[in-house]
This record gives C-alpha cells, sequence and structure tokens, in this order.
C-alpha cells in the first residue's frame, strides 16, 4: 500500500504544478492580449502576437483544467476522473506524436540554423526552447543532436509517467 500511496501524492504534487503552470500561461495569455505593446519588442508581427497570446490562453486553460483533473482524480481517489484524466493526457501525448512526424517530415522545408541560426525560423525555434524548457539538460542536449527541440523528448517522458501512474492509480482503486 506504501507504494500505491506514494503514487498518489506524486500525482498530486506533479498535477499541481501542471495546474500552476497553465495557470501562469493563461494569464500571461491574458495579459499579451490585453497589453500587447509590451511584448512588441519582442514578436515582430503584430498578427504573430495576437495569435500567440490567444494560444498561450488556450492551453493556459487546457493545462489548469487537466493539472485539476488529476489532482481531484489522485486525491478523491475517483476511477473515472482517473480515466477521463488518463484518456485527455494520451490524447495529448497523440497529437504531439503526430506533430513530432509532420516536423521531421517536412524538417528540410524549415532551414533551421541551429543554434547561432539568424533566420527568424531559427530564433523563434530557440527562443521557445530557451523559454519552454528551462533545463540546461535540454539545451546541452539539443546542441549533440542534430533535431531541435530535445525539451520535447522530456515533456513526452512526463506525459508517459503521468499516463502510466493514472493508470495505476485507477487499477488499484475500489
Amino acid at each position: 500500500m506504501g507504494v500505491l500511496s506514494c503514487m498518489k501524492y506524486l500525482m498530486f504534487i506533479f498535477n499541481v504544478l501542471v495546474f500552476a503552470g497553465g495557470t501562469c500561461l493563461a494569464t500571461m495569455g491574458v495579459w499579451v492580449a490585453v497589453d500587447p505593446a509590451g511584448f512588441q519588442g519582442i514578436v515582430a508581427a503584430r498578427a504573430v502576437l495576437s495569435a500567440g497570446a490567444w494560444l498561450l490562453l488556450a492551453v493556459g486553460i487546457a493545462l489548469s483544467l487537466l493539472g485539476f483533473l488529476g489532482c481531484c482524480g489522485a486525491l478523491r481517489r475517483s476511477r473515472p476522473l482517473l480515466l477521463l484524466f488518463f484518456i485527455l493526457v494520451s490524447l495529448v501525448f497523440l497529437m504531439q506524436l503526430i506533430g513530432a512526424v509532420l516536423f521531421l517530415v517536412h524538417w528540410k522545408q524549415r532551414n533551421y540554423g541551429g543554434d547561432e541560426g539568424a533566420e527568424v525560423f531559427s530564433t523563434t525555434w530557440n527562443t521557445l526552447m530557451v523559454m519552454g524548457c528551462f533545463s540546461t539538460f535540454g539545451r546541452t542536449l539539443q546542441r549533440y543532436i542534430s533535431l531541435p527541440g530535445t525539451c520535447s523528448l522530456a515533456v513526452l517522458g512526463i506525459e508517459i509517467f503521468a499516463m502510466f501512474f493514472a493508470f495505476c492509480l485507477y487499477y488499484n482503486f475500489d
């Protein structure tokens, strides 16, 4: 019973962090949508800024709801909530895999110039990796692998663990 209790609280802590991160993203999305003048120096094209604000807001709300669902499912020992959490995380995982495959298929068309690339795609991608990962390991690993986005591998690993924990808790809760 000790391992199950540990998994329950780890899932709770993980989902509290997901909820907090989603809330921060949603707040930043609202801030960019309401006061875009402060972000025009970062993003050159205003259409990109507007789309990014709404994307931040949508992803933030989705992550907040997913984190809340995982917390409630783990603490209340609710099998339906855990099953819904597992299904939603699985769908997000599949969408990311499909996106990664599409990205790799069209990789040569993007002209990624690496960390020192000056074109718009390279600088945007590098900024997203630095801002989205915060991981020294991810940035170091990115230097040794020819594909950008090794932070995405960390996210996929976390999602696999979340699905595993949800499945184990679902299976063991009455």
